[in-house]
């Protein structure tokens, strides 16, 4: 998975801002979702000041869902749970052809290590147009995989 500028939702200030999803379409399809499964939306959460993503949650009584999207790129990951700085990836092939048209990330990409490299300079060895600003965040909140970056808990 290639890292776009601003996935994360940080940049320096002049330079400009990373793209932004309204979550509408998301919302929408969350929905449809739901009734293919036969289940209930139960959250619908957008991005808040320490979260990069939205978030829905859809329950049928026997097995809980959450949806995410990166609230910068039509990204979209399939989760067991989610809190803090953990999120428990996995995929959900029923679900993901309701997604057409968005990147549905499977849990190995999203599980993957980050390479991290500190010398000559700190940089990430994926494929990636991150900015300083990111660097920055990278540094501090030490995330270890890629889903761990794409779906953050940053402030």
């Amino acid at each position: 998975m290639h890292l776009s500028y601003g996935i994360t939702g940080f940049y320096n200030s002049g330079e400009n801002p990373p793209p932004r999803n309204d979550g509408k379409l998301f919302k929408r399809l969350c929905f449809e979702a739901a009734r293919s499964i036969e289940a209930e939306l139960i959250t619908f959460q957008p991005p808040r000041v320490d979260t990069n993503f939205f978030e829905a949650v859809l329950d049928n009584g026997t097995k809980r869902i959450h949806i995410l999207m990166n609230a910068h790129y039509p990204i979209i990951a399939f989760a067991a749970s989610v809190s803090f700085k953990h999120i428990i990836f996995y995929d959900e092939p029923v679900l993901s052809e309701i997604f057409k048209g968005f990147y549905v990330c499977e849990a190995t990409e999203l599980n993957q290590l980050l390479k991290i490299r500190t010398a000559p300079v700190f940089s990430v060895g994926q494929e990636n147009d991150l900015n300083s600003a990111e660097m920055g965040q990278i540094v501090h909140w030490q995330p270890c995989t890629v889903g761990e970056l794409v779906f953050n808990h940053w402030d």
